[in-house]
């Protein structure tokens, strides 16, 4: 079944494609829809656009075609996401509209997604292909953006200049301006409208130039730092002349960076059956980089909870957060409170596409992020103890977890969640709290649910102990609430 809904994915065979974005004829008062392919390379930001072609209209239906090269685009785009951009009026207005993959040799359909749910978006990413397991597949999105091309653009990296008077209008001309190669350095290819085909250009990815702000550890000197400033703010050089737009950042490193990073243990049997219900095993995955960045992880983890671990130099604000299609927040992390001291957060991944994640700090802050399986995390014990944010395992039955923190200031607060074995693809459920104190010494006795279960100490500012015990035994007055107890005994 070549059909698919929001959300779902299925394989893209073959090299040669032919996509289709279409719609219903309609008459006065429907916007006129612009359909492109944006090229993305390993951080999510694009290095191409490609207009579809205007096919006419097909059985009462107009559509814009892109005859695709799989093997053409260069082994630097790692996703092709299929965007709409609506023009006077909103896409919600557009009658069936949707995105279709065909075998450009034989004619069969591989892939067709009808949007049936847009409402007020100007602008839509209707689906993506990406690299998984030396293919591609297709996964259907339908998502957007109310203030249309301008959030889009900020979203995939572009930088839109101002509509010329007399110029042709946004939707039908995107008018992106996309990176420029560095001088010396190959121009980008020209690409024929509607096509990719073996003369679209170069298959080398485009150089880039490094600027503080962006991830990487080459070193940015003086001069780099001003136009990184002036990109980012949009100002103008003392000559008067507009400073160039911005420039796809470097993939995160896979290096080492300023931050030792301690190798995950090695995993028992015990431990890789103990957390089979939760996750799934791999490598430890490592980047690095400096100042804020946007990033899409170059391997994706098997589906189920997965551990962050992350440090960062410097003292002012930090932020890590998994983003969407949006660009926004997905999940909160948090962030570290201390410098060159690591950070454990949970996360679920569905294995559907890579992760997508959002650096915030200062330019010169250096940070790491290592994504871990949860076989390398800690069992909770009898009495476990430790400091900081910090992922547990719980194995045993059901008992009561009793919670007590030493701040390391006049008060403090302490908060443990838990979090059940799910299924992929399934609805995210809310985590257990198991603990959520604040004052001078916090303390807490809850129900602890049967294992597998996974406690995490999402804030914990000081030195804390666990302490598991078999669950009390409640007698049937002790059910009755405070309130019902005075009643009684008046």
């Amino acid at each position: 079944m070549t059909q698919i809904t929001k959300g779902e994915n299925l394989p893209i065979p073959g090299q040669a494609w032919r996509i289709e974005v279409a719609r219903q004829t309609a008459g006065d008062g429907v916007p006129e829809v612009t359909a492109s392919a944006l090229l993305l390379d390993a951080t999510g930001e694009a290095v191409r656009q490609l207009v579809l072609q205007r096919a006419g209209i097909v059985d009462d239906r107009s559509e814009d075609r892109l005859d695709l090269d799989i093997e053409c685009v260069g082994p630097h785009v790692h996703r092709i996401v299929m965007i709409a951009v609506g023009q006077n009026g909103t896409l919600g207005q557009v009658p069936r509209l949707s995105v279709r993959t065909l075998s450009a040799t034989t004619g069969k359909q591989l892939a067709l997604y009808e949007i049936d749910d847009a409402s007020t978006e100007t602008a839509l990413v209707l689906g993506e292909y990406y690299r998984r397991d030396r293919g591609w597949k297709f996964r259907a999105v339908g998502e957007g953006y109310d203030a249309g091309l301008k959030a889009l653009a900020e979203d995939f990296g572009f930088s839109m200049p101002e509509p010329v008077p007399g110029g042709p209008a946004l939707a039908e001309d995107f008018g992106f301006s996309m990176p420029k190669p560095m001088s010396g350095g190959p121009a980008l290819g020209e690409l024929p409208l509607g096509t990719v085909g073996k003369s679209a250009g170069p298959g080398e990815p485009v150089p880039v130039e490094l600027r503080q702000g962006v991830v990487g550890k080459s070193p940015v000197s003086a001069a780099d730092s001003e136009r990184g400033t002036r990109a980012r703010t949009g100002t103008q050089s003392q000559t008067g002349t507009q400073s160039q737009p911005r420039r796809s950042p470097q993939p995160p490193s896979r290096r080492p960076g300023a931050i030792r990073v301690v190798p995950s243990p090695a995993r028992s049997p015990e431990a890789v059956a103990a957390t089979g219900m939760l996750g799934g095993e791999f490598g430890d995955i490592v980047y690095s980089g400096r100042g804020g960045a946007k990033f899409a992880m170059d391997t994706t983890p098997p589906p189920g909870y997965v551990l962050v671990d992350f440090a960062r130099t410097g003292h002012g604000f930090f932020d890590l957060d998994p983003i969407d299609w949006d660009g926004r927040e997905a999940l909160d992390l948090g962030d570290p409170n201390t410098t060159h001291r690591f950070e454990e957060r949970v996360m679920w991944c569905d294995n559907l596409y890579p992760l997508r994640f959002r650096v915030a700090c200062d330019d010169l802050d250096e940070w790491t992020t290592v994504i871990r399986p949860v076989s390398t995390v800690r069992t909770l014990g009898e009495t476990t103890t430790g400091r900081g944010s910090e992922v547990l395992l719980h194995t045993g039955p059901a008992g009561e977890l009793v919670s007590r923190l030493h701040p390391t200031e006049t008060t403090g607060s302490l908060r443990v969640e838990g979090r059940k074995p799910r299924r992929p693809n399934t609805p995210a459920t809310y985590p257990v709290t198991l603990a959520s104190e604040d004052g001078r010494n916090p303390n807490d006795a809850r129900a602890l649910p049967e294992g597998p279960l996974l406690g995490a100490v999402v804030r914990g500012t000081g030195d804390w102990s666990l302490n598991v015990r078999p669950a009390r035994k409640v007698l049937p007055h002790e059910r009755r609430s405070s309130f019902w107890l005075r009643i009684g005994r008046s």
